[in-house]
């Protein structure tokens, strides 16, 4: 059993008029598949855009267990219909003829880590509706006018031309088995279809959040910067991005005086002979140019030198897979590259902006040691700047709650909000406001305390004086904290204390 190429032809959408509804509709050349390098003439085919439309119009369900890839669309008289996909063994069950091979290969680029190239291309078109400020699943009236616009059209051809190939060259190699399916008890992963994150327990579409948000964009590849106060989460909410979307980490630490070797790598002299090491920059690239998901999480933009934030203005240049051609003498999938010229070393690193995020974080305020100001050419190559604010405390007490116990936990949290509106910004005495490090130091020093045999009461007393004061105090010229902000943090904490915070009930 294969794919009908007469009814993939011959198949009718009316979900792309810009493109056409039916017929020999022409591919132009410079869009086609690497996977058939023939310049022979490339027709749309329909029922593979049929596909693309049901998937971009959120009427495919996935789900995805270790073995197998279950997925739910809707036949052309409104019923649902199951299929299955064996990514390990190449079987597929309940395929079709016509459009569900080719819902199936999308899902299986989305979900399975197979068909390279339908991936990139999929990538792409997602992140060009994302450009045209459309949120996914779409309507048809945004798939309608979106088809006449030139960048959406290009890609989605492109898309088309892959996906005919891969379900040309993929279909002789799979087992076509017909037979009963059962549905998953939840859809899950049906938001990763359109390049967002899988859907939660009880959720009932996309997370809107803005770390949801940036987590979408990470699927496909994201350039973000990250600027909030210092200790917020902006380095822990990077991580949790990458974890999301199954990245490697790659980090790098800003701060002044660090040298190429530090950021980009070195030649470093062996017994064999001088070889290359990789720093940071250059170990992302290539693990990203060697196809794992990466992302290059650096912290503290503002601490690097001006000469390396400049040569970060040269890395996120990314280039078209005709241009890397052209510059490398190197075939590539069709696609958007970043490149990485290693000094000294004869070698130029590529690899596929799909595959590689870079998360930036930046302190906000002339408070901080930084060096000089975001140059705007840096700015602009930011895809997403967000600004973070202090975890929400049905976010952070849960940390806090297993570092400490629940009551402590709560008034460290009150103390700090309370801080927050005690600093020299708000014509208080305090220089800045605690943060979750601090808050954290602050709580560890407690439990040590109460081990030690201090009651509770009296352990947040005197870890105030060491973890906070000097935190949030100016010292005076005697190297001391400032006694009056020092009395005002304890007023506060005392404040805290009296409203039974500490042994108020769970």
């Amino acid at each position: 059993m294969t794919i009908s190429t007469s009814s993939v032809f011959s198949f009718k959408t009316a979900k792309f008029p810009g493109l056409g509804k039916g017929g020999r509709v022409q591919i132009p050349q410079h869009l086609h598949s690497q996977l058939d390098t023939s310049n022979r003439m490339r027709i749309i085919p329909w029922a593979a855009a049929e596909a693309v439309a049901q998937v971009l119009l959120g009427r495919v369900e996935a789900e995805r267990t270790p073995k197998s890839l279950t997925v739910q669309t809707i036949d052309k008289d409104g019923q649902p219909v199951l299929m299955a996909s064996h990514p390990a063994q190449a079987t597929w069950v309940n395929a079709g003829q016509t459009v569900r091979p080719y819902i199936l290969l999308i899902a299986e680029a989305q979900l399975a880590a197979k068909h390279t190239e339908l991936a990139e291309r999929w990538g792409a078109l997602l992140h060009t509706i994302d450009q045209h400020a459309v949120t996914l699943p779409a309507t048809e009236d945004q798939l309608a006018t979106l088809s006449y616009t030139a960048e959406f059209k290009d890609d989605l051809q492109r898309v088309l031309d892959t996906l005919y190939y891969t379900g040309k060259l993929y279909a002789d190699t799979c087992s076509w088995i017909t037979g009963p399916l059962s549905a998953p008890a939840a859809w899950t992963h049906s938001p990763v279809l359109l390049g967002q994150s899988p859907r939660q327990p009880g959720e009932p579409g996309a997370d809107l959040s803005e770390e949801g948000r940036l987590t979408r964009r990470a699927a496909y590849g994201i350039r973000a910067l990250l600027v909030g106060p210092t200790g917020c989460g902006k380095t822990e909410l990077g991580k949790r991005v990458a974890l999301s979307t199954g990245s490697t980490i790659v980090s790098l630490k800003g701060r002044p005086g660090l040298e190429d070797r530090d950021m980009i790598g070195f030649i470093s002299p062996t017994l064999q002979g001088a070889r290359w090491v990789d720093g940071p920059l250059a170990r992302a690239m290539r693990l990203a140019q060697q196809g794992t998901r990466t992302t290059l999480l650096i912290d503290e933009l503002l601490r690097l030198d001006a000469y390396h934030r400049n040569a970060l203005i040269g890395l996120l240049d990314d280039v078209s897979a005709t241009e890397l051609k052209a510059t490398l003498g190197v075939d590539v999938p069709d696609g958007r590259y970043y490149t990485l010229d290693l000094p000294g070393a004869g070698e130029v690193l590529y690899a596929p902006t799909r595959l590689l995020s870079v998360l930036c974080t930046t302190n906000a305020g002339s408070s901080y040691t930084q060096s000089g100001e975001l140059d705007p050419a840096l700015l602009r190559r930011f895809q997403r700047v967000m600004f973070v604010s202090y975890p929400a405390e049905a976010v952070i007490m849960p940390v806090y709650a297993k570092a400490a116990t629940p009551g402590t936990a709560r008034v460290a949290y009150a103390l700090e909000v309370a801080t927050r509106s005690m600093t020299v910004d708000q014509g208080q005495l305090l220089a800045r406001p605690m943060n979750t490090g601090v808050t954290l130091n602050f709580l560890a020093e407690v439990q040590d305390l109460v081990q030690a045999g201090l009651s509770e009461t009296n352990a947040l007393r005197e870890a105030l004086l060491v973890t906070v004061t000097p935190f949030c105090c100016e010292l005076t010229d005697e190297g001391l904290p400032d006694p009056a902000a020092v009395n005002a943090l304890k007023a506060r904490l005392e404040e805290q204390l009296r409203k039974g915070l500490l042994h108020k009930a769970a």
